[in-house]
């Protein structure tokens, strides 16, 4: 974010240095380029304003949504959508083709600013929750932390698999799977946790151990 903000300082020292260093022709041309450099501030202004508007609303939403929160993800994008409306101000200022009325229809529906800002924002997220997620896997393996983590490939193999069969006497409790709460159908194959003795579809049971050591059911360690 100290990145962000020192281009975004960067961007608005340059701007306003050329419009108050820009050379004076005459001094018939004085108010003209007064007014012209007062325009070229409050344009800039606007677009800073507005792409830091949109980007705290959006980035606030998309950091409730996440692990990030609201706060952060405010922030977050209240700097990315100020950088972004400060670089449409100078694609438009260096003659990119926009057309005149369409801007202006733009800069009242708030279009142009979605449009630019939404972007920005969300690759800022996918950014910092990257670098979350690296900082806290190397937290993990630095420090040991016991985390709980799938099972090898091999280990899941060697589980038993069982044909399941049952009567009809049979409760309905005891003859779904808790994963997909499916009903097992006689014939179905089925995998049997050893530690705790419960089963689950094959399918469904392989899918978890890969991501969760423990039973789905009694969350004892397979």
């Amino acid at each position: 974010m100290l990145i962000s903000y020192t281009v975004m300082k960067n961007w608005l020292s340059r701007i306003f240095s050329w419009v108050s260093t820009e050379p004076i022709v005459s001094e018939s041309g004085l108010l003209f380029s007064v007014m012209k450099k007062v325009t070229m501030a409050l344009l800039t202004c606007i677009f800073a304003l507005g792409g830091a508007t949109v980007g705290a609303i959006t980035g606030g939403l998309k950091g409730q949504t996440t692990e990030t929160g609201f706060s952060r993800g405010v922030g977050v994008g209240t700097v990315a959508g100020a950088i972004t409306g400060v670089q449409l101000m100078e694609l438009i200022v260096n003659g990119e083709p926009f057309s005149k009325v369409a801007l202006i229809c733009s800069l009242v529906n708030g279009k142009i600013f979605m449009e630019w800002v939404s972007p920005a924002v969300l690759k800022a997220y996918q950014w910092q929750i990257s670098t979350m997620e690296t900082s806290l896997r190397e937290i993990s393996d630095i420090f040991d932390v016991n985390t709980t983590r799938g099972l090898s490939q091999d280990t899941i193999q060697k589980l038993p698999i069982y044909e399941f069969y049952s009567p009809r006497t049979t409760s309905c409790h005891e003859t779904n799977c808790t994963i997909c709460l499916q009903d097992f159908k006689n014939g179905e194959s089925a995998k049997m946790l050893p530690s705790c003795r419960h089963f689950f579809h094959v399918h469904c049971i392989d899918e978890w151990l890969l991501r969760q050591g423990t039973c789905p059911m009694c969350r004892r360690d397979i």
